[in-house]
């Protein structure tokens, strides 16, 4: 028989990890947030046995207990528990941050509860989002050995890929992330804005970069990288860099230092290609540096 499961914190992710393991079979026993009528509409949705906005009431009994409040909340909230007795000995208490470890819910140990965190590596809107692209994506644990083969069952259950690293490794995990997620955001704001300065409306510019965003991250896909990199620092183009800084000098100077600092990198990329040449890259390296090439 699968392990019972409370969860406290009835955000996205919660919710959206209550839907999936009731789904697989688990008996949801309780959920509870702080909002009494959020806990009881995220009941409705998972199919919980009861609610709570105390969540010392559903964590007790239950055999694993997910934590998904904000990050800020994660380890006050546990340790509230503790203070109750909330947690049942051996119960297994995790959380789904990606940039904590799973030391934040040390207090549980006091209750002699293990302890565990499972990121799954995706970007959720919505909770009927989060269950539709959780199972197929790869999930990171980590925490107490003995509660790691529960954490790795829970994710192949829902159909996640387990992926595991260690506490310190956390932090440079969720960076990775970040870069991958967060700032492919950033750069299109950026493509968007440089797009109109040049006087392209911000939809047809959307429309236009799009398919390109695609095509790149499926050559990423077939080729690998630094193969896949194209553009003029691959090919070492070093008149073509300096229209562009020209240009953002004039028209979008908060564009630079993003730019310089994006460039600089990826001349390492194009360097590893085989596609700029030394004396390119020594151009390259020079312009971004200072914003103009020096005398030879």
């Amino acid at each position: 028989m699968k392990p019972t499961i409370a969860i406290i914190g009835c955000g996205t992710v919660g919710t959206a990890m209550g839907k999936l393991l009731a789904r697989a079979g688990y008996p949801i026993t309780g959920v509870a947030t702080r909002a009494l009528d959020s806990a009881a509409r995220a009941a409705k949705i998972i199919g919980a046995e009861r609610f709570s906005d105390r969540p010392w009431d559903v964590s007790r009994g239950a055999q694993v207990v997910f934590v998904t409040t904000p990050d800020d909340a994660i380890e006050s909230t546990c340790k509230a528990v503790v203070e109750h007795q909330g947690f049942d000995k051996h119960a297994v208490v995790i959380h789904c941050s990606g940039a904590l470890s799973s030391a934040v819910l040390s207090s549980a140990r006091r209750c002699e509860a293990r302890v565990a965190s499972l990121h799954p590596l995706q970007s959720f809107a919505s909770v009927d989002q989060a269950a539709k692209l959780v199972p197929g994506s790869f999930c990171a644990i980590e925490g107490d050995k003995t509660a790691l083969p529960v954490a790795r069952q829970l994710v192949q259950d829902v159909g996640g890929v387990v992926m595991e690293i260690t506490p310190e490794a956390k932090p440079l995990y969720h960076a990775a992330a970040v870069a991958a997620s967060n700032y492919l955001v950033t750069l299109m704001d950026l493509a968007l804005k440089l797009d109109g300065e040049a006087g392209i409306p911000s939809d047809v510019s959307f429309r236009a970069l799009l398919p390109l965003i695609k095509g790149t991250l499926n050559n990423i896909g077939a080729k690998g990288i630094p193969a896949a990199l194209t553009g003029p620092i691959a090919r070492g183009d070093v008149d073509t860099v300096t229209a562009h800084i020209g240009a953002m000098e004039e028209r979008a100077p908060e564009c630079l230092t993003i730019y310089k600092t994006l460039g600089l990198y990826t001349v390492e990329l194009a360097r590893a290609k085989g596609t700029c040449s030394k004396k390119a890259a020594e151009k390259l390296i020079a312009l971004l540096q200072r914003g103009k090439l020096q005398d030879d």
